[in-house]
């Protein structure tokens, strides 16, 4: 059985864009843009009632989501 489900990441190219959907067409509360150059990416949260969804931008081409997006795109 699934427990609680503390957030789902999604990988985008344009972190802009994809704030700008949740936040002025869905109406959801984000979080301000934050890098993580350890990680390799900028990172947002959507805030929902039971979760949180994670929009990942590639930070620099030697980032694995920038790979992860090349292959998947």
């Amino acid at each position: 059985m699934i427990g609680k489900l503390n957030h789902v990441a999604i990988a985008v190219s344009d972190l802009a864009a994809a704030t700008a959907v949740y936040r002025d067409t869905l109406g959801a509360r984000v979080s301000a843009p934050l890098a993580l150059p350890e990680h390799g990416v900028t990172t947002v949260f959507v805030e929902l009632p039971n979760t949180k969804i994670e929009l990942l931008q590639p930070l620099g081409d030697a980032s694995p989501i920038a790979r992860f997006l090349e292959k998947n795109s």
